[in-house]
């Protein structure tokens, strides 16, 4: 301690300190690196039992947490019955973007794609949703029971 300054001076300059640290380690904690063999890419949210029309309102968002942008070229989205949408050739999720597949039919963009299908295909009373890569990897899931209300957030 320098001369003239107080213990209650040199406490709080400790517990300025120590709050920064902390800080610090939550931000870092919170961001995510991509490890050698991961994506970053994650199943974000599902909108399986919307108001209405199931086949127009069915919905998954895929999200890139990662720091680089991802070449989902050939990844598959599935159901526990097999049901299976594969990502579009050349369709590049871009590091913090997300898109939203959606059950039934439209026109592909950046942000949209579209299943196609003419049935519903995520199950209202339980279900999961499955993300494999262009290997067949399993790079994420989300499961749901129903009780939650029609839609989940998965991350």
């Amino acid at each position: 301690m320098k001369r003239g300054q107080s213990s209650l001076e040199y406490l709080f300059m400790i517990a300025v300190t120590l709050t920064i640290v902390a800080v610090g380690m939550r931000y870092l904690a919170g961001v995510t690196v991509n490890a050698p063999g991961t994506s970053g890419v994650v199943i974000a949210y599902v909108n399986y039992d919307p108001p209405g029309d199931d086949v127009k309102g069915e919905y998954v968002v895929i999200r890139n947490d990662g720091l680089v942008d991802v070449d989902l070229t050939e990844w598959q989205l599935e159901d526990e019955k097999n049901h299976v949408y594969t990502f579009p050739n050349g369709f590049i999720l871009k590091a913090g973007a997300e898109v939203t597949v959606h059950t039934g039919e439209g026109t592909d963009t950046d942000t949209d794609l579209y299943w196609g299908r003419g049935k519903a295909v995520w199950n209202n009373n339980g279900d999961t949703a499955y993300l494999y890569d262009a290997s067949g990897k399993l790079i994420d899931k989300c499961s749901w029971t129903g009780d939650e209300g029609g839609a989940i957030s998965c991350h």
